[in-house]
């Protein structure tokens, strides 16, 4: 069979764009250190493991679930048993491959982890380009929008340590088919819909606002059609779906389910509460202002991302904001959308306000920059891309200006590759250059604590001891950062907390739980002396000091 190129060649490039996606992601996943959380993360998928296994009574797992639980310990590690309302999304199936390919190495362990987490992250994104390819006839803009999605330097440097990223990959699957069934309210696309949805709010509970705006969606249309009425049956089986997806992958409500519900709410008010480093200043997140957000995404999103969602975002709300002044009480179209496209826009649209007015009004505790609220980066890309269609179609005529916006794609690729490289690998921390270098150290840096890994393997180069004693100025676990180095390195290291007389050195990054101008709890001995300090574009990820001879 004769292949023709031009008609494939979109299918090809997505298939090149993929394959080295997935190459580079493979040949680069060691790079990575191992983030604090991981540990309690894996404790948590053999605790409920543990449970299902008891209550489908298949006791060889149970007892091989017992054991891995017993066996993982650390003095900073919170127990499960109360910390026990985490969703089980990834965290319960790595657990049981752990025992079904009996790994035994932990660093092995995690990266098979990290692996699925980055695969699930680059699955997510085919859908995202699905959602454009239906809105934009335009396949290069929608696959310039499929390249953000993944470059974005903070989002794809966290899409290997799965958590806040693996629930943007679940809200933009979901998102995908909450389109979907509100284009056509089949039973297939309400059945997918209800499916991703519950696994988004395993992830975040914050995803339990998704059904309402997909209620408040169809009453809108309802004002023009009867697609409510007719259709509540179907409505009725979405609820029921959504409901009986939630109860099954979620572990923890299947006792006493409305209770345990009702109790997760309750258990908000208890999220960690500590003081932020924001703009050289201590501030406890539950004061944060509500700027917080904003700022932190205009800062560590690529500029070029960050204009063209601005201009698109401004175009469609002046765009909505004319709908909305001349909406007519008669009209053979919808007033406030003119097609099934602009139907799209207006939904995203309403999502990105609504979801910032939630934050606001519900003073959500937020912590380490905008990580958990990542998945607003899809509303970012898609009025950037927005912008650029509407810029492409209005001067289709002039080519002067189609080939300046082409010059202007084409930096804002090199821009988030160069960015990807620069920072690799530690993109989680990454800056852009709106920040002055002065401030770029003037909020938290490496909260994961992946820089542990460097650190340690940099250690062990420089001196050849048996045992080297680490103390540690930071709010990070350091401890945890041991089981991303090999095994034969993890014996010549003892951490010692904040015993600052027993070390031989300190590891010191910029994480604080308290104001550390006024607070000198990680304060560093004069008897120390600064040996090594590793910084990427001036934002400095930690420094090393040695004991004085």
């Amino acid at each position: 069979m004769k292949l023709d190129f031009y008609k494939q060649k979109n299918s090809i490039l997505l298939s090149i764009f993929y394959l080295t996606a997935l190459i580079l992601g493979i040949t680069n996943l060691h790079d990575f250190g191992i983030h604090i959380e991981e540990k309690f993360h894996r404790l948590n998928g053999h605790y409920w493991l543990n449970y299902v296994a008891e209550q489908f009574g298949l006791v060889d797992l149970q007892r091989i679930t017992e054991i891995k639980i017993n066996n993982i310990s650390d003095y900073t590690l919170s127990p499960v048993s109360h910390y026990n309302k985490w969703g089980i999304v990834l965290d319960l199936p790595t657990a049981f491959i752990e025992i079904l390919f009996n790994l035994k190495d932990i660093s092995n362990i995690y990266y098979v982890k990290h692996f699925l987490s980055f695969l699930i992250f680059l699955i997510s994104s085919y859908f995202f380009f699905k959602i454009l390819d239906k809105r934009f006839d335009n396949f290069y803009i929608n696959f310039l929008g499929l390249f953000l999605y993944v470059s974005s330097p903070r989002i794809l440097g966290d899409s290997f340590l799965y958590k806040d990223v693996l629930f943007l990959s679940f809200f933009t699957i979901s998102l995908y088919f909450f389109l979907e069934a509100i284009n056509k309210l089949s039973i297939r696309n309400l059945i997918y819909f209800s499916l991703f949805n519950a696994l988004a709010i395993n992830l975040r509970i914050f995803a339990i606002f998704i059904p309402f705006f997909f209620i408040f969606i169809l009453l809108i249309k309802n004002f023009y059609s009867n697609i409510f009425l007719e259709n509540y049956k179907k409505l009725i089986l979405y609820i029921f779906s959504l409901t009986i997806f939630t109860y099954i992958f979620w572990p923890y409500l299947w006792e006493n389910p409305l209770q345990k519900f009702i109790e997760l709410f309750s258990s908000l008010d208890y999220l960690i509460k500590l003081k932020i480093l924001y703009f050289n200043q201590y501030i406890p997140n539950e004061f944060l202002p509500n700027t917080y957000i904003i700022n932190w995404i205009i800062i560590s999103s690529p500029i070029f991302q960050i204009i063209f969602f601005l201009f698109g975002f401004l175009f469609y709300s002046i765009r909505f904001f004319k709908r909305f002044v001349n909406i007519k009480d008669k009209l053979i179209y919808n007033d406030l959308w003119r097609s099934k496209k602009e139907e799209k826009d207006f939904i995203f649209f309403l999502l990105l306000i609504s979801f910032f007015f939630i934050f606001i009004f519900f003073n959500a505790t937020l912590y380490n920059g905008w990580r958990l609220v990542y998945f607003l980066n899809i509303f970012v890309i898609y009025f950037g891309i927005y912008f650029l269609y509407i810029s492409l179609k209005y001067f289709r005529k002039n080519l002067l200006t189609k080939n300046c916006i082409g010059f202007v794609i084409f930096l804002a690729v090199s821009y988030n590759i160069y960015s990807l490289i620069s920072y690799h690998p530690f993109q989680s921390v990454y800056f852009n250059s709106l920040l002055s270098e002065r401030l770029k150290n003037s909020f938290e840096g490496d909260y994961h604590g992946i820089s542990s890994k460097h650190f340690f393997l940099k250690i062990s180069k420089i001196d050849k001891r048996e045992v080297i004693k680490v103390a540690v100025a930071s709010h990070t676990p350091l401890q945890r950062g041991l089981e991303g180095v090999p095994p034969v390195l993890r014996k010549k290291f003892e951490i010692v907390g904040q015993e600052y007389h027993s070390a031989d050195y300190i590891y010191k990054n910029n994480i604080s739980e308290v104001n550390s101008k006024l607070n000198k709890k990680y304060e560093v001995p004069k008897n120390f002396s600064k040996i090594y300090e590793l910084k990427i574009n001036k934002t400095k990820i930690y420094e090393v000091y040695k004991l004085n001879s």
